[in-house]
């Protein structure tokens, strides 16, 4: 299976590895407009996979394309597809893929995603709704120009309209942590999840993705208040009835009164009566699924009643007429729409948590009939109301988590409780309950940074700058000079110059100390111990450890500027 993305400058071609992991391979269709002239994009894109990679004829392909992109440039792509010499599986809008490479598509789910795609000059943003029946909706897309560079404006905008629970971001330029960073600070994203991992890949492998949902639906437009009926496959109108199966293109279906010999019969609205087809042999209707056959009444000179007129006398026959089992149909239409199992909560094993900065990567080994985990957590350091919510209760799938390497939570820096419980269906199972685990807060981390300059006098002046990342106490230091090759690793080691008295030491406010330091010869180094810490040597006074981190921004040896 192939994934080949055509974009308007841009196109991709990618397969999956021994690993599972997409190969990729970006074409720049150099002044082509993929959209508007997909031939020439593919065989561009074609001619540079070779060796391995190259494709053979008759290969299946899933294709993309933008979400602005319309039903005569699909058809545009099909057919160049087909010349090509690839058997297509099937095209769907990009930022749909976007959403299946993160796993934000999955049956029972009911979500609303921004999918933000950024290149060079533009910015593709699109409203995705997800349902529970599988279904994918694209509510609203639209393009921007980003000669103003106003991107960030944009994207903030559409927060702000849509309300999405999530972010999801595709594109090469994603790849750059600085430009994820400027989304992250965003006032409409804080408290959403936003996703961003391998966004270079993120619509190739969507596509190869996309075999795993076989009744996928993509529609477009507002999503209902309540979708009792399930649009079909890529219609952007939803349907009031079930399309029959024989039937694979409901659009072009003709009128009821035309239907001859089809086999199938469309129902007729609640509540109303059709009259037979004139000058037609019997018809027989069939359910999608070969029940509620019904057989229409022969030819005759009688007429059907008009609707409200007198019921039918002794001379006048009723015309039978088929009895509306909405339900049953419904159910044999959608059968995923049956209850599911009961589940049942039984403990992980092996969790673990690894500390990211203020996430915490959750790590579990699954049962073997899990496909679900249910994860709460609680944070003990949550004093005002605005160091964001104290607790939180997800769902994680398997398949997401696999996907991602383990769970990404986003609980800050200080100490936290987990408990993980797997969801099984095996009703064999009597052990329930949770796996808990209490990770401890991280150190406050404060950083110093020492510099050395000459006054004009001869003099040299060292100055050594402390920031914090959070508020936090910090404890006397003494700022000790080294000399040789080697940087100080005790108080022993050196001389003691200056002496920071223990302070409260604000986030993100510098503390800037200035001393004057002796004239030497050589390499010369400034290093921080605590006063009471391990490593401020045998006069110390006390041994124990100090609950902060102090680190240097860099080790390099001082240098005059």
């Amino acid at each position: 299976m192939l994934g080949i993305a055509i974009g308007h400058r841009i196109a991709r071609f990618g397969r999956l590895g021994p690993e599972g992991r997409p190969t990729v391979t970006a074409t720049d269709l150099a002044g082509t407009d993929g959209v508007a002239d997909p031939a020439t994009a593919l065989t561009t894109l074609l001619a540079e996979v070779t060796g391995e990679e190259a494709v053979a004829t008759g290969e299946e392909a899933v294709l993309g394309l933008p979400a602005s992109a319309g039903r005569e440039a699909e058809a545009d792509l099909r057919r160049a597809a087909k010349d090509a010499g690839l058997r297509v599986n099937r095209i769907v809008p990009e930022p749909v893929a976007v959403a299946l490479h993160y796993g934000a598509i999955d049956e029972g789910v009911h979500r609303t995603v921004l999918v933000v795609d950024q290149a060079a000059t533009t910015v593709d943003l699109t409203v995705l709704a997800i349902t529970p029946d599988l279904t994918v909706r694209i509510v609203t897309t639209r393009t921007e120009q980003l000669a103003d560079d106003h991107a960030l404006t944009a994207i903030a905008q559409e927060l702000t309209e849509a309300a999405p629970d999530a972010v999801l971001l595709s594109g090469d330029l994603y790849t750059t942590p600085a430009h994820r960073t400027d989304i992250e600070n965003l006032a409409d994203v804080q408290g959403l999840t936003m996703r961003c991992r391998a966004p270079e890949l993120a619509v190739v492998h969507g596509l190869l993705l996309l075999e795993d949902f076989g009744l996928l639906r993509i529609a477009t437009g507002p999503a209902p208040a309540r979708a009792h009926f399930p649009p079909p496959l890529e219609d952007p109108e939803p349907q009031p009835w079930p399309t029959p199966a024989v039937d694979p293109e409901p659009q072009n279906a003709p009128p009821d009164n035309a239907l001859k010999g089809r086999g199938a019969m469309t129902a007729p609205p609640r509540g109303r009566e059709q009259p037979p087809p004139p000058d037609s042999e019997p018809l027989t209707a069939t359910g999608p699924n070969g029940r509620g056959a019904v057989t229409a009444p022969p030819r005759g000179p009688e007429r059907p009643p008009p609707p409200h007129s007198e019921p039918p006398t002794a001379t006048t026959p009723p015309i039978p007429t088929p009895e509306p089992e909405p339900e049953p149909e419904l159910e044999l239409e959608t059968p995923r729409r049956e209850p599911a199992p009961t589940l049942r909560s039984v403990p992980v094993t092996q969790l673990e948590a690894i500390r990211r900065d203020d996430h915490l990567l959750v790590l579990w080994a699954w049962p073997d009939s899990a496909l679900t985990a249910r994860v709460r957590w609680r944070r003990e350091d949550v004093t005002t109301a605005g160091d964001g919510p104290r607790d939180g209760d997800i769902r994680c799938q398997r398949r997401v988590y696999e996907h991602d390497g383990g769970l990404d939570l986003p609980v800050g820096r200080g100490a936290v409780t987990l408990t993980v419980e797997a969801l099984v269906p095996d009703p064999a199972v009597d052990t329930e309950g949770a796996a808990s685990l209490r990770i401890p807060a991280e150190p406050p981390i404060v950083e110093y940074e020492p510099s050395l300059r000459r006054r004009l006098t001869g003099a040299r002046v060292a100055t050594v700058t402390f920031t914090a990342r959070t508020g936090c106490d910090l404890p006397a230091l003494r700022i000790v000079h080294g000399l040789g090759r080697y940087r100080p690793t005790s108080t022993a080691e050196g001389t003691v110059l200056h002496e920071v008295p223990a302070q409260r030491l604000p986030a993100g406010a510098p503390l800037i100390v200035e001393f004057p330091l002796p004239s030497t010869k050589g390499p010369s180094w400034l290093v921080c111990f605590p006063v009471d810490g391990p490593d401020s040597g045998p006069d110390s006074g006390q041994d124990h450890d100090i609950d902060i981190d102090i680190r240097p921004t860099a080790l390099h040896r001082l240098r005059v500027t």
